[in-house]
């Protein structure tokens, strides 16, 4: 637990100080780009991730699974999983280019306000093979546990973008065209510096293609692939109905919430997928299954206790952070944030409860329920967001996804039955529920007075109730800080 909690802390911090650069970054775009110019920007950025989803064929996925296993068996099987990785990389790359010149040739024209957003997709294609590349190459590094290097590079992308969107707007002024081609230029960049790092694994490997090799982990990668990308349409599928449906103003005001949200995935779920899958595939090749069990099940209920406050303390003060950074004019969208909340950070947990998928190399299972998940989404959006509006478009994505959880956890639990802490859940749940109805009682007159005020509030309600419902937790936090003072 101590290894993969340094490199929980590695991806974490990471995840934060990019966050506060994204929070500067935030303001620039909602208040420079008119409404509609950020829902596209943010429409071509959504959609760009499913189509490198796609295109990566889940080979970052099965790099996770395949690394550790190929070093067991010695240099050369290393050797020959990492030429190959190289071969088949570039050939991807060049096919997801293509495929992104086509659909922005002949599916944006057809949208609402699409000749309007062409160009914008157009300047998005050099990044299809800029993020194949970059996703497949960290994997190794993310493979072999090397999160330090990892976190530096994610927040000197972060840096090197706000500084050059800051640049671009008090140069050129600013548009989503110029917004899109500073991110190209820093991702070229930041690719070469990756690229540079990951020598020591490619620098005597020559890039092959070889059915043999690739085989296996083709076989492991699409199905990873194809829950990637549904999981990806899942989060976008609503944007391009309400484009549809409510129109660029409405698609500005629930993308700028939604982007809030994100910060929940950036920060806390892809830091705690990026640490704790590598180490339990790493203990189950060394320990065995029982070990890499008890291991999991402490994860699953220290994650609950975490991920339900961080919910808590985010759900109360997003709203008041939107209106800081961009604005009253964004004020229709907050009604979506607490949805989008609780759906990012149940999400979360599917890393560890869904533990056998991974480690059995059962892929398919994920694809299957993030496919049903996203016919429903879909589905729902299409009878509910004409009526309803951005809240039903919420509601309907946290439903959906709940199913997608539920459905993976089944199926993980029939060959590595990881316990479902419902113990710790519902104390964690009834304490942020108390902390987040506590927040909304707070209304101090000033918008920065209301956003420090709800979120200190709900975090020490939070945990207030939670120490008071739940004494093992209680016990075990104050063991933590005793032996914390206690040390020199």
């Amino acid at each position: 637990m101590v290894a993969v909690a340094r490199h929980f802390r590695n991806y974490l911090s990471a995840g934060l100080i990019g966050s506060l650069i994204g929070l500067v970054s935030f303001p620039l775009l909602t208040r420079s780009l008119s409404v509609e110019e950020y829902g596209w920007l943010g429409l071509a950025s959504a959609t760009l991730t499913a189509f490198i989803s796609f295109g990566k064929l889940g080979l970052q996925s099965a790099m996770l699974r395949f690394f550790s296993e190929a070093r067991a068996k010695g240099e050369a099987a290393l050797r020959e999983l990492l030429s190959n990785t190289a071969g088949i990389t570039l050939l991807l790359s060049a096919v997801g280019l293509a495929l992104w010149l086509l659909y922005s040739a002949t599916v944006v024209p057809t949208l609402p306000d699409g000749s309007m957003m062409l160009r914008i997709f157009y300047i998005a294609a050099a990044l299809v093979p800029i993020k194949i590349i970059f996703s497949i190459a960290t994997s190794v590094l993310k493979a072999d546990e090397k999160s330090g290097f990892l976190s530096s590079a994610t927040v000197a992308e972060k840096a090197a973008k706000l500084l050059l969107i800051l640049l671009i707007i008090y140069t050129f002024g600013a548009s989503a065209e110029w917004v899109m081609a500073s991110t190209v230029l820093v991702e070229a960049v930041v690719l070469a510096f990756v690229l540079h790092k990951s020598r020591p694994y490619l620098g005597n490997a020559r890039p092959t293609v070889s059915a043999r090799v690739l085989s296996p982990m083709i076989a492991f990668g699409l199905p990873a692939m194809a829950g990637e990308t549904v999981a990806v349409l899942l989060e976008i599928g609503d944007r391009y109905v309400i484009q549809a449906y409510l129109g660029g103003e409405s698609l500005g005001h629930y993308s700028a919430a939604v982007n809030i949200c994100m910060y929940l995935e950036w920060v806390l779920i892809l830091a705690l997928n990026s640490a704790i899958i590598p180490h339990y595939v790493r203990v189950y090749e060394e320990q065995g299954r029982e070990a890499t069990l008890r291991f999991l099940n402490k994860a699953l209920e220290l994650y609950a206790a975490v991920a339900l406050g961080v919910f808590a303390v985010f759900s109360a003060a997003a709203p008041s952070l939107i209106l800081v950074l961009a604005g009253e004019r964004y004020a229709p969208g907050l009604v979506v944030i607490p949805w989008f909340a609780a759906a990012f950070v149940m999400l979360g947990s599917v890393c560890i409860a869904a533990s056998g998928i991974y480690i059995d190399k059962r892929p398919r299972a994920l694809a299957k329920w993030v496919a049903v998940a996203f016919v429903l989404n879909v589905s729902l959006n299409l009878l509910t967001v004409p009526k309803w509006g951005l809240v039903a478009a919420a509601v309907v994505t946290f439903f959906s996804m709940t199913v997608q959880c539920l459905g993976v956890y089944w199926e993980a639990h029939k060959t590595l039955p990881v316990k479902p802490p419902i113990r710790v859940v519902a104390s964690s749940l009834i304490a942020a529920l108390v902390a987040l109805q506590s927040s909304r009682l707070i209304d101090t007159g000033h918008v920065f007075s209301d956003l420090i005020a709800c979120g200190l509030c709900a975090l020490f309600v939070y945990v207030g109730v939670l120490f008071t419902l739940n004494a093992p937790i209680r016990r075990e936090a104050t063991a933590q800080i005793r032996g914390f003072l206690a040390k020199p």
